[in-house]
């Protein structure tokens, strides 16, 4: 399982309902995309978080579907109407995804050095993990390790209706604007 994300930085008087219409359009496919377990379609806003951005997050379960995406006119039609837009890439170290609508997704970095036995490391994150899932406005979490950089990911995404998160020194508060969750084949 592999996560995906990129963010593209906007002007600060970009139109940001532009980007609300270009997800209310071009996210019911997603809601069935094969291989994928999961999209948010994410945005900051400059006067919430500084400055405009539009920042999917994504869960692939089938990393050939994800290179399907990359070679594909999905990704020739985002990069035709930003430019060349870099994705980062990381292994899910733990994952919950819940279930219903979300309204925010919180995303934190950590540097974790030049390890080079991350057990320790690892079992540090799934507690954390454990942890952080008994707080009932969490709807999902994930966690992600970029192994070219040594650094871990924490993403979570909350339950609608809570409200606007504080912001928090480390921490970047999107807001989403759809979430997919295409339904998984479980048949063998």
């Amino acid at each position: 399982m592999l996560s995906a994300h990129y963010s593209i930085t906007l002007p600060a008087d970009y139109d940001m309902t532009g980007i609300a219409r270009r997800v209310a359009d071009r996210s019911a496919p997603w809601d069935r995309r094969p291989g994928l377990l999961m999209k948010a379609f994410c945005v900051s806003e400059a006067a919430d978080a500084g400055h405009n951005s539009y920042a999917p997050f994504y869960i692939w379960a089938d990393p050939a579907e994800f290179g399907s995406f990359l070679t594909g006119a999905e990704y020739a039609g985002l990069c035709a109407a930003f430019g060349p837009v870099p994705v980062h890439t990381g292994t899910v170290l733990q994952q919950h995804l819940g279930t219903g609508d979300t309204s925010y997704l919180l995303s934190e970095s950590e540097a974790l050095g030049p390890l080079t036995d991350l057990r320790e490391a690892a079992r540090a994150e799934e507690a954390r993990h454990r942890t952080v899932l008994e707080d009932p406005a969490v709807h999902s979490h994930i966690t992600e390790l970029d192994p070219a950089t040594m650094t871990v990911t924490r993403r979570t995404l909350l339950h609608e209706g809570h409200g606007a998160p504080q912001p928090k020194d480390g921490v970047r508060v999107l807001r989403v604007l759809h979430l997919s969750r295409p339904p998984q084949n479980t048949t063998s």
